[in-house]
């Protein structure tokens, strides 16, 4: 799952969540498309450490980089992500009180 902001090739400003690759190939398919930014919903590091810090620069990326209007669908997703992974990392609370899940 990755969330991708982008302009299309008639200058629409677009902001979806994909569960694929398919889609997003079709929708960024023209040359004249201009990628904002692309989060990919996957932790990385290899201690709890890195992987906590991880998650939380994934959060704030993630915050300054949705600018669009997603579905309650897509919202729910990525929240979902947060909650569940902010409990696995410790971070539920500073989540909540940023209003990020």
């Amino acid at each position: 799952m990755f969330y991708a902001n982008f302009i299309d090739s008639n200058g629409n400003k677009q902001a979806n969540l994909y569960h694929g690759y398919s889609k997003w190939f079709e929708d960024s398919f023209s040359p004249d498309t201009i990628v904002n930014a692309i989060i990919d919903f996957k932790i990385q590091g290899r201690t709890y450490a890195e992987k906590k810090e991880y998650l939380r620069n994934l959060a704030i990326d993630f915050q300054s980089a949705n600018d669009c209007d997603l579905s309650q669908g897509e919202l729910g997703d990525i929240l979902n992500f947060f909650e569940v992974n902010g409990k696995r990392y410790g971070l539920i609370r500073e989540f909540r009180e940023n209003a990020i899940c």
